[in-house]
Formats: structure tokens, C-alpha cells, sequence
């Protein structure tokens, strides 16, 4: 039995404690940290667990901790974390920059611990099923991903959301490698990367919109957008694949209020293939944003030694990649001031 400690009470929090408990047979969660004791009352209370200010005083308790804290206090304690021998999830991005990602994949070596970034899409079910149709070539080989997130966060409070000091960007840096982590384990690697971002309303000093285009070594085309300033968000998370004889279509989107539901917002997923015989629904499911498969996949390498699929390594090349698109789109004016 894993015992886990949390770390991070905010609202992301209650996703990763649904997974973990749909695990219970495998884990259990003995604490839950935050510097705001009430926020991380509040979490606990809803699990079980105790509840801490300071993660220190449970590392002693736990064989594993996630991380759900502001990106730039990832690296203090993910390293911290690992030196004192816990497995590590860590909420993406892995970092602000690369230096402080080398840090913990170094950490996690040393220490011979599992390191994963939390990039929970390529781990969905639905996600699986698309890759599969596009990789197989069934329908011919693939010429272009098109991946769009349609996101709003008006009325928020944004808080550490809204500085490029603690978010690292904007909503590129941040939530777009969503989708360009999917498209780098369907495409390989990159040749070529670049963005163009826009502040369309939201307070902050980062893009609130993005849009990007990459070169695949494998000679496929991707192209990304992403908004967090949508005026009424639709179809949350769509993915779409342009093979030679069809389009294959992913939709993920929420039925209810996902900022008020948290997870318990039912949602509609389906897959679709469009060619010139026809329309045809592959999957149509209530599968949402479940992390259940994510949570599975580090157990298997914390009991196993297997490395994640979303490695330390898999989460410095996302922050590589983002990062050179930010310096190319900063010389040509391409993103906000």
C-alpha cells in the first residue's frame, strides 16, 4: 500500500484525489499540505487525511507526494521531495526554466525515484483509441494534428495565474503543451516551432491566446490554439488528425460547469471519422477529465522502476520547445510586449 501525500489544496486538487481513491486498493493518502491551513482543512476533511501546513512535516509519513503547487516553486520542492526519497507526480509544466528542470531530473536520478509530469491526456482512454486510429494508418498516413482548447477564465481571480514570474508565460507556457505533449507522442520529434500570442481581456501579463504551428521531423504538419478568454467555451478539448482518406475527430466537453462541478461535471466524449464514404462514431463515452489512468501509470512505474511515459525528460523537452517559440516569436513581435 503507497502512502501518499499531497501538495497543494487548490482547485485542481479534488481531480487528483479522485483518482488516487479510485486506487485505494493500491494507496493511501495520509496527509494533505498547504500554507493556507483552511484550504488544506477543507481538502482533507473530503478524504479522510490529515491535514498540514508544512509538507516537511509528513515526508517521513509517505513512500510518494504530488505536487499541485504555483510552477515556480515546483523545482524547491520536487527536489527536496526526491532527495528525501519519495516518488514525485508533479503537476505540469515541470518548470519555469530548464536549469530547474535539470535539477530534478539530477534529483531523481540520484535518489532512484520515479520523477512523472502530469500530462494526463495521452493517458486518457479516449486519447489511446485516437492514437491508434491514426498510427495505424488505416486511413492512409497522417498529414496534419489540429488541436484546439477552448478555455474561460473571465470572472476569475487569476492571482499567481496572472504573473510570467510564477506562471512562466502566459497560457502557452502553460496550458498548451496539453496538446503539444499529445502531438509529440503521435508525431515525433520536432524540426521547426512557432507562436504567435495576443491578451485579448483577461488581467494578466502573459498571452490569454495562442496559436502555434510545428514542423514534424516526420514531415507532419501540427497546429495548436488555445484561448483561457473564451467568451462562452464549447467543445473544451478537440483534436483532430488529417490522414490521407479521412479526418479523425476527438471531442472532450463538459455537460455541466466544470469550474463549479470540479469533477464531478459529467461530460460527452467522442470520436468521429469523416471520409468520402461517410460519417462514422468510433467512441461516444462520458469520459471526461478523469487523471484515474495518469494516477494508474505512476503506480505501475513507482512499483515496477519503469520509466513514465511523461518523464522528466518528456517534460524538459515541452518546456525546450516553448520556450524557443517564445525567443523566436519576442524577435519578431509575434507574442504581447
Amino acid at each position: 500500500m503507497h502512502r501518499i501525500g499531497l501538495i497543494g489544496c487548490g482547485w485542481f486538487a479534488a481531480f487528483h484525489l479522485k483518482a488516487f481513491q479510485s486506487q485505494s486498493h493500491r494507496t493511501n493518502i495520509v496527509w494533505v499540505a498547504d500554507a493556507v491551513m483552511e484550504s488544506a482543512q477543507r481538502v482533507a476533511h473530503t478524504v479522510g487525511a490529515r491535514a498540514i501546513a508544512d509538507y516537511r512535516e509528513g515526508l517521513s509519513e509517505v513512500d510518494a507526494v504530488v505536487i499541485l503547487l504555483p510552477h515556480h516553486l515546483h523545482r524547491d520542492v520536487a527536489v527536496e521531495c526526491l532527495r528525501a526519497g519519495k516518488h514525485v507526480l508533479l503537476e505540469k509544466p515541470m518548470s519555469i526554466t530548464l536549469a530547474e528542470a535539470d535539477d530534478m531530473i539530477a534529483a531523481a536520478e540520484a535518489s532512484r525515484r520515479t520523477l512523472m509530469i502530469a500530462y494526463p491526456h495521452r493517458y486518457r482512454r479516449s486519447m489511446q483509441t485516437f492514437k491508434q486510429l491514426v498510427t495505424h494508418e488505416q486511413h492512409g498516413p497522417l498529414v496534419m494534428l489540429d488541436g484546439f482548447m477552448d478555455e474561460s477564465l473571465q470572472g476569475y481571480s487569476l492571482g499567481w495565474l496572472s504573473k510570467r514570474s510564477t506562471l512562466g508565460g502566459g497560457v502557452y507556457f502553460s496550458s498548451s503543451p496539453h496538446m503539444l505533449d499529445v502531438m509529440l507522442w503521435i508525431a515525433g520529434p520536432v524540426r521547426h516551432v512557432s507562436m504567435v500570442g495576443t491578451r485579448g481581456r483577461l488581467p494578466m501579463e502573459g498571452e490569454d491566446t495562442a496559436a502555434c504551428v510545428i514542423k514534424f521531423e516526420s514531415d507532419v504538419i501540427g497546429v495548436t490554439r488555445h484561448t483561457w478568454m473564451s467568451p462562452k467555451s464549447t467543445i473544451w478539448y478537440t483534436m483532430r488528425a488529417m490522414c490521407r482518406d479521412a479526418w479523425i475527430t476527438l471531442t472532450t466537453t463538459p455537460v455541466g460547469d466544470l469550474i463549479k462541478d470540479g469533477p464531478t461535471c459529467p461530460w460527452r466524449t467522442r470520436i468521429e471519422v469523416l471520409s468520402a464514404e461517410g460519417s462514422t462514431t468510433v467512441l461516444d463515452s462520458d469520459e471526461g477529465l478523469d487523471l484515474e489512468p495518469e494516477v494508474a501509470h505512476f503506480l505501475d512505474c513507482v512499483e515496477t522502476g519503469a520509466t513514465p511515459q511523461t518523464s522528466g525528460q518528456v517534460g524538459r523537452q515541452l518546456i525546450e520547445l516553448v520556450q524557443t517559440a517564445y525567443r523566436q516569436a519576442s524577435q519578431v513581435g509575434a507574442n504581447v510586449p
